[in-house]
């Protein structure tokens, strides 16, 4: 008998794998088990368990399951299929359990009640997983689920408000209607006291988590000491926390309680109690006013966050609201697949994300990082700082114009002229004669004179020049991050190094080996005759495009069709 159970639930779990056998049949009217009622069953349209022959394995258990049969030996650990069927298995193992425990086999009795709760949670996660998302239907499979559970074992679940209590709160259902419902009566009232106690403590968070809003930047979080607020149906938050996260510099007057913020050259300001904006010197009328609270400054997100350059939405079922870089012109341009892998490797070497332009997401956040030792440990970073840190230590750039000045002598000359007249001494000699002169001259010269050579032979007229761009492509993006910069001007700025890269080259592999050779003739590092991807460098660039993350960035087809054209000139 229990290997014919065993067969019949193995059907029934398994017929969603081959639903063209039954395609052609027209589905049966589902009913509930005499166990299950008619108020409580759910049906689940479309779904294969109602075709013919999947019915029929149902009701051959349910047949089994109400003569008093018991949970078969296999398969009772797992549940598969469609949600229908997966649901249906589930109601068996309730009778299946109840079987058990008037024979007095409490065990037996629990192995089905686990058995059947993770029947319920296959059919909720089947559900979710048809796009259905957190519907009624999802939420009543999730309180079935977890009823199933607690009669199993009172500590299988470790808060049960947590585990319970979004879905009472999706369904209207109250704590005495969890209860409600068949075998419940078997939970000791000790338990149903502890559970009770458990989701009236949840509640308390659950009520005031529920109404808080969040704001997202870059898909990020946004961490902020007090919490936004709703006023005249405009989502307002602290705005020091959200325009530091943009890479503005905030500056507040005490006295008159305005707040100023500076990025990329342009002004902002705003005080509380005037729904005047003045955006670089112009003025720009709000619908809703600033206004303090508990010794903040609270600002309407939408303005402040457009008035710099930003996108914003708001999802209201989640309470959302999320600020993204507005691409404007050049979101149709395929700008940004030349720049983030320009930028890949020296944005790597900075703690930096190459898959994002900016090489960051600008709030401040935690990363994890590995030591020495390859253990991880956190780090706190907060984007823009280290972007400005960064460009004043290694550039001696600490505003917009030095920014720009460094990036268009980048463009100009940059390293490559001084290749170039190096390689004026050396491309006519012969190697003897130059390894004579090297020897002679000892020091530095003896290994940079013949690897000047080298690179000319390799490269002619090309020179270094790949080490120049893609520094200026790390560069825009830096000033990006750091508020130096709009997105635009980035874009502007780096877009003729991008156009020199695609004429000069035709793969990634390529730009790189020039680029990296360029870095350490320029370092003066004697490479012993190591290629540029036996070198550290080359060994980081190899890892980007093999890691799943960052491989697609190097798509060599941007060579063979070219750069778009500059924004505005579509």
């Amino acid at each position: 008998m229990k290997k014919t159970i065993s067969l019949l639930l193995a059907l029934t779990l398994t017929l969603s794998l081959c639903p063209a056998a039954l395609a052609e049949a027209e589905a049966v009217t589902a009913a509930p088990p005499a166990w299950v009622a008619e108020e409580d069953y759910l049906i689940f349209p479309q779904d294969p368990v109602y075709k013919p022959g999947a019915w029929e394995a149902v009701l051959a258990l349910r047949d089994d399951a109400a003569n008093g049969g018991l949970l078969p030996g296999g398969g009772r650990e797992w549940a598969q299929g469609s949600a229908g069927e997966c649901y249906e298995t589930a109601l068996v193992r309730l009778k299946y359990a109840e079987n058990a425990a008037l024979a007095g086999d409490g065990e037996e009795a629990k192995a089905a009640l686990l058995s059947a709760g993770k029947a319920f949670e296959a059919a909720e996660s089947a559900w979710y997983d048809q796009s259905r998302g957190k519907d009624e239907t999802y939420y009543r499979l999730r309180i079935e689920k977890y009823r199933a559970y607690l009669l199993y074992h009172p500590q299988y679940v470790d808060n049960w408000g947590q585990a319970i209590v979004p879905a009472l709160d999706a369904l209207g259902m109250t704590t005495e209607g969890f209860f409600d419902a068949p075998y419940m009566d078997r939970v000791s009232p000790e338990t149903r006291q502890a559970v009770e106690g458990s989701i009236a403590a949840y509640w308390d968070f659950y009520i005031p988590e529920k109404s808080r809003i969040t704001i997202y930047v870059d898909g990020l979080l946004l961490q902020m000491d007090t919490q936004p607020q709703v006023k005249n149906e405009r989502t307002m938050a602290p705005i020091r926390a959200l325009a530091e996260a943009l890479g503005a510099e905030v500056e507040w007057d005490p006295e008159t309680w305005e707040v100023t913020m500076t990025r990329a050259g342009s002004t902002v300001s705003m005080t509380p109690g005037q729904a005047t904006a003045w955006v670089d010197g112009e003025p720009v009328e709000m619908d809703v006013a600033p206004y303090a609270d508990q010794n903040r400054t609270y600002f309407p997100v939408r303005y402040a966050a457009q008035f710099f350059g930003q996108t914003v939405t708001w999802d209201p079922a989640q309470r959302r609201v999320d600020v993204t870089q507005d691409r404007g012109p050049w979101a149709d341009t395929d700008w940004e697949a030349w720049l983030k892998p320009m930028g890949a490797l020296l944005g790597t070497l900075e703690r930096g994300e190459p898959a994002r332009l900016g090489l960051y997401a600008r709030p401040p956040h935690t990363v994890v990082e590995r030591d020495e030792t390859g253990a991880p440990r956190e780090h706190f970073l907060a984007p823009a700082a280290w972007c400005r840190e960064l460009l004043a230590d290694s550039w001696e750039v600490g505003d917009r114009e030095a920014l720009t000045a460094a990036v268009k002598e980048l463009l100009e000359t940059g390293s490559d002229p001084e290749f170039q007249a190096a390689a004026k001494e050396v491309r006519y000699l012969s190697d003897a004669e130059i390894a004579r002169r090297a020897k002679r001259l000892g020091g530095t010269d003896e290994y940079m004179w013949p690897r000047t050579k080298e690179l000319w032979d390799k490269w002619g007229k090309t020179g270094i020049r790949a080490w120049d761009l893609c520094r200026v492509a790390a560069l825009c993006q830096w000033g990006y991050t750091a508020g130096y910069l709009t997105y635009d001007e980035a874009m502007t700025l780096a877009q003729p190094a991008a156009e020199e890269l695609a004429a000069a080259f035709d793969s990634w592999d390529g730009v790189y080996e020039n680029m990296i050779e360029g870095y350490y003739w320029c370092a003066r590092e004697d490479l012993g005759g190591k290629t540029a991807w036996e070198t550290e460098l080359g060994g980081v660039y190899q890892y980007l495009k093999s890691a799943p993350d960052t491989r697609s960035l190097f798509n060599d087809d941007l060579f063979k069709t070219g750069t778009a054209p500059a924004a505005g000139n579509q």
